[in-house]
């Protein structure tokens, strides 16, 4: 897999060593899927300083080690979430919308390796990268006056799982949305 970017703001970091992912495998629920690890080796991360993080390994576990302290500092997708929003995001700390209970059964479920924010609605959502442990894919929507409507999207993902899709796709799909197909994979 190769990936050649074609929009100066967003860089790729390095590519990953074995010992990064294996340190990072040990922050995620789930078994990190092939794809992934491909991903990790061959591109490393693709980053922005504002708009586009798909952590490398690096970068992520930094970025986890620095929530270390916080009640919710998992790769879990309800705490990406949290994270996203500079760690306040009351209904979901405060367990308003999800019971606990509910909250680390979606965490447990859906690591989430990155995001993109949303500049078309003046940045009050971003879309979610996350993946399930058959290895699928998906792009996850999150407005943040209708969290409500991502709790429901979530809660349904755990009956059915996610989607089959690939990195590739999910990624190809946020580079277009973002700046009109802003990379190319080969």
């Amino acid at each position: 897999m190769s990936c050649e970017l074609e929009y100066d703001e967003i860089q790729e970091a390095a590519p990953a060593s074995n010992e990064e992912i294996q340190t990072l495998t040990a922050y995620f629920s789930q078994p990190i899927p092939q794809e992934l690890v491909t991903f990790y080796k061959t591109i490393g991360g693709i980053e922005s300083d504002e708009i586009f993080h798909i952590f490398s390994p690096e970068n992520f576990i930094n970025q986890i080690q620095e929530r270390e302290s916080l009640q919710h500092n998992s790769t879990g997708i309800i705490d990406m979430i949290i994270a996203f929003w500079g760690n306040d995001r009351p209904e979901f700390q405060e367990y308003e919308l999800l019971t606990e209970e509910e909250t680390d059964k979606i965490n447990k479920a859906f690591p989430c390796i990155g995001w993109i924010v949303a500049e078309e609605d003046n940045y009050e959502s971003g879309e979610y990268v996350i993946f399930d442990k058959n290895g699928n894919f998906m792009n996850l929507y999150c407005h943040q006056d209708n969290l409500g409507k991502t709790k429901n999207q979530l809660l349904k993902l755990l009956e059915s799982g996610l989607p089959k899709r690939s990195l590739e796709n999910v990624l190809e799909e946020l580079f277009e949305r973002a700046e009109g197909n802003l990379s190319r994979w080969d």
